[in-house]
This record gives structure tokens, sequence and C-alpha cells, in this order.
């Protein structure tokens, strides 16, 4: 709740609050609630005496506080009361009322008209407080719910296959996992994910990381390259002679607007921009460091993992090995790579260049490619881990034989 909240508009006179608003009746719930609102350093005008009554004649539809607490105790008829004044609030802000009646049926069906809580006098100043925090702790948790989960993939040397796994993994997670997935290249010069995928960029990628204020549903759906149903891509190819001037903050406004419409956000972040990203990092759920079996990739993932601890991430971080078993011998063997970093191995990924040069030429993932290649379990695994998707159990031979009963039209 907004120590200083904002004016939407002003009626007769007399100012609207933005985020909070009361209204009550008695002599002294309205003293508790001015004694809350004191020591919150709300506003003064948060504050009002009179019940529902004056909150119908204050309010205005699409203009109402994000949260309104209503007396009802003097109603002469608070159904109707409280239904004029939902439908005047809108479905995004929230209704707290106060009544004298201590009957579960009253509470149900308050709640049924739309209240979001319902307390009963004598008002204390806990009760109060309880009620409007609780609001804003549903309000951040259907947030998170709704949200997806973000993945950032790192690779901590040049040509580790990082943006490989980005890509690949992305799209098992939008096309075998069936989850809404969007993918983000920030190589913005040199990224390979709408080429490994055979697609056009949207336009508008570089327009939106230097211009956020012009984020909108409208504008990232323009600038999205759909690959199916459930992937959609941001990438692009800017002129190698231009340079981009990215507002380090347009990053976190852009994911913040995609990680709302998708189940799953992959991130492919070049490794020079991680010292611009650490609220990105912070963020991340799952940031996903790939590397190769050299003591350069042990002292980079060392030195990554150390300076993400110390911007206390809320995710886990999984350490990935790529170009496992290729013709090039491995300067580091597996054992001392995984002893070195004084941490297990979360994933390896075995060299494949032929499947790989296929891919490329074919402009088509992996997977799709190879379904059963060594390489395509392995960024299976990785993506599930990510995901925290389980396959769907198999019918035994019982359950196959035994076909479920239709219903009949007449039945």
């Amino acid at each position: 709740m907004a120590s200083a909240a904002s004016n939407l508009s002003t009626l007769f006179g007399t100012q609207v609050d933005e985020e909070f608003m009361a209204f009550v009746d008695d002599e002294h719930s309205l003293g508790i609630c001015r004694q809350v609102a004191s020591e919150k350093e709300w506003s003064a005008d948060s504050i009002q005496d009179g019940g529902i009554g004056v909150a119908l004649e204050r309010i205005e539809a699409g203009h109402s506080p994000k949260v309104v607490f209503a007396d009802i105790s003097r109603s002469l008829d608070p159904e109707a009361d409280i239904t004029r004044l939902v439908r005047k609030m809108g479905p995004n802000n929230n209704l707290i009322l106060l009544g004298a009646s201590n009957d579960v049926a009253v509470f149900r069906k308050l709640i049924a008209l739309g209240a979001s809580d319902y307390l009963v006098k004598p008002l204390t100043a806990d009760l109060f407080i309880d009620a409007v925090e609780n609001i804003d702790k549903q309000a951040q948790a259907q947030k998170v719910a709704q949200s997806g989960r973000l993945t950032v993939v790192i690779g901590v040397r040049g040509g580790v296959g990082a943006s490989t796994i980005a890509t690949n993994m992305a799209w098992i997670m939008a096309n075998e996992e069936n989850l809404s997935t969007a993918l983000l290249d920030l190589d913005l010069h040199f990224g390979t994910s709408t080429l490994a995928l055979d697609i056009e960029t949207g336009g508008g990628f570089r327009e939106a990381l230097e211009n956020p204020h012009r984020l909108d549903k409208l504008f990232l759906d323009s600038a999205l390259s759909k690959v199916g149903d459930k992937l959609a891509v941001l990438g692009t190819e800017e002129p190698i002679e231009e340079f981009v001037d990215v507002n380090p903050e347009s990053i976190d406004t852009l994911i913040g607007e995609i990680v709302q419409d998708y189940n799953q956000v992959v991130v492919d972040l070049p490794r020079h921009l991680l010292p611009t990203q650490g609220a990105l990092l912070a963020s991340a759920d799952t940031v996903v460091l790939v590397s190769d079996q050299t003591l350069a990739g042990i002292r980079d993932i060392n030195r990554i993992t150390q300076a993400m601890t110390s911007l206390s991430t809320k995710g886990r971080i999984l350490r990935v090995v790529s170009r496992v078993g290729g013709e090039r011998a491995a300067q580091v063997t597996k054992a001392d790579f995984a002893r070195a970093l004084e941490e297990p191995i979360d994933g390896t990924i075995p060299e494949d260049a032929k499947t790989l040069t296929v891919c490329a030429n074919a402009g088509k993932s992996i997977p799709s490619v190879a379904t059963k290649a060594p390489i395509s379990k392995a960024l299976r695994e990785i993506a599930a881990t990510v995901s925290d998707y389980h396959e769907p159990k198999k019918k035994g031979l019982l359950g196959r034989m035994i076909k479920p009963r239709v219903k009949s039209e007449d039945s």
C-alpha cells in the first residue's frame, strides 16, 4: 500500500484517493481508521466520515481507488448498495466491508456479491491493518501465479553453444512440453535464434529497448515472431556499424511485460551484458551457465556464481558442460571439472557436429531433426529441469485395452 497516494479526480470539491479510501459511519471505527492512516502516513483524505452511501456518491465508474473500505451497518439495502459499488469499482479493484452482523451466511453472501473481505464491529487497528495488507498479499500472489518462469542462459565462454541450448530448450518447452514459451535473444548484432529457426525478425525489438515507455501488448505482439502455436521469438540483426543504446532498465521492463503472457520465458544473455543486468539475474528463477571443459570455463563459472551470490539471487544456478566427447580432447576431465567447481555438474551436452550441421542448413530445431539422438535427450533433460516438466505416465496394457465409455446423446 502506497504511503502517499496520488489523486484520481476531484468530486464536489473533495479529492478521491487513488490507492485506498475508507468510508465509515461510527466514531469508534472512524477513530481507528484515522489512527492507522496516521501511522501508515496515508493521505488524510483517504478516511471519510460516512458509510457505503457516501462511497457511492464519491466514487465514479472508472475513477475508483484500488482498495475501498466501506461500512454497511446503516445501509437500508446493503446488497443493492454493494452491487452498485462493485460495478463502479470494476474488476481490478478490491472492496472490504465493515458491518455489525457476525453471521457466516452473511459473510458468504457478501463475498458472493464481490467483496474481498468482511470485518465485524467493533473494529480494531490490528483487524483493519490485516485486512488491508492481505489485499496486497493476495494481489502479489496472484501476479506471481499468473506470471511465467524466467530462465537466463549464459555462455561463460564464446562458442560453447549457449545460444543453441537456449533456442532448443525453448522449442522443447513449446512443442513437446506444450507450454506457452517466449525466447529473447539479447545479442542484438550477432544473435542466432531467428537464424536457427529460419524465421524473420518481427521488427521493433531495438525500438522497444531504446524506448521502453512505448512498450505495450500491441507493440510486443508486432515485435514477436511466432513459431507455431506455443513459441514466440524476439530477436534482431542490427547493422554492425550501428551502436544500439540500450537502457539497462528497459530489459527489465520488456521482460516484465512478456512474463505476464507466457508460461516460460527463456533469455539468451550475452556475457558482455552481465555488468548491467544484475536485476535480471536476481529475478531469474533459473540461471543456466554453459561452459566447455576448459580451465577458463571453470574460472568463469566460479566468477559468475560468486557475483550472483552477492546479488542475493532468488533462483537456482545450473552448470552445464557442452561439446563433450568431440574430436578435440578436453583440457580438463569431467571429474576434475566438477571437483574444481565444488558443485556437481547439472547437465552435459554431447558434441554432435553432424546433427548440428543438418539443423543449421534446414533451419530446424535439433529434437525435430534427430528425435532420438543423445544430444536431443540431453536437451530435453535440461528443459524439463528448468520448467519442472514431468512426462505423463504411459497407460498399462489394461488401461490401453479398456476404452472410456462415451455418453450417448440420449442418456
